[in-house]
């Protein structure tokens, strides 16, 4: 049985950017893709029918899950990252984020984290995606997105072609 990943929106907009087909393979292969709703609506790139096609399941928060997310103030998190939090403690999954707030306060209470290009490690690893197509998508991303730093796809590249 595939572990739970309780997906936040900016691994999702860089993915539907830069090659959709990374999505489905993660929901096909490694992990069954959850989505809080109210991280979905962050979304603007892909659409509900988008979702079913990919493997993605919207996954609505409970009333409980929804008042505690409300209720949690500071820390530097939004209420759509709360809701990732409050999923992946809830439902014992692992958080893909890369966001450093969210990721620190998972970890900070035992919840295992994912980095968005770590998925394509994983991927590689298991033969379901080229080196060359991970290393393409990458720097896609890069050029997408200026919260992913050079730094960051070079140090991908360098343990992408490790595998």
């Amino acid at each position: 049985m595939k572990r739970i990943v309780i997906c936040d929106a900016n691994i999702l907009i860089d993915y539907a950017k830069a090659n959709r087909k990374i999505i489905s393979l993660m929901s096909e292969h490694l992990y069954e893709v959850w989505v809080p709703s109210p991280v979905w609506e962050e979304v603007k790139d892909l659409s509900d029918e988008d979702a079913k096609t990919l493997g993605i399941n919207i996954a609505e928060p409970t009333l409980a899950q929804t008042y505690e997310a409300a209720d949690m103030h500071g820390g530097g998190l939004s209420g759509e990252d709360n809701m990732c939090f409050i999923m992946a403690r809830d439902e014992k999954a692992i958080c893909a984020t890369n966001e450093k707030t969210l990721r620190k306060k998972c970890e900070d209470n035992g919840i295992e984290v994912l980095w968005g290009l770590r998925i394509m490690i994983q991927l590689c690893e298991i033969g379901e995606l080229t080196v060359e197509a991970a290393i393409k998508t990458a720097e896609k991303v890069v050029k997408m997105n200026p919260r992913i730093t050079p730094k960051v796809v070079s140090d991908f590249i360098e343990k992408v072609r490790k595998v």
